[in-house]
């Protein structure tokens, strides 16, 4: 059986200082910021080892 626990936030004074959420909550949460830092990571790579070939090769490759 599985309890859902409601999310709490404890807070010092009237600051929030930390939050108690359900551990599959923690979970899907940390597997969204790891895929969302593949990513990035996927894009800065591709950005880096990127080749660019100027248009005048280009055409002439293609014959036009």
């Amino acid at each position: 059986m599985y309890i859902m626990i409601k999310t709490q936030v404890i807070k010092k004074g009237k600051d929030p200082i930390a939050v108690i959420i359900d551990y599959r909550e923690y979970l899907r949460l940390k597997e969204m910021a790891q895929d969302r830092a593949e990513y990035a990571e996927a894009i800065d790579s591709e950005k880096k080892n990127r080749r660019l070939t100027p248009l005048k090769e280009v055409k002439k490759r293609l014959g036009l």
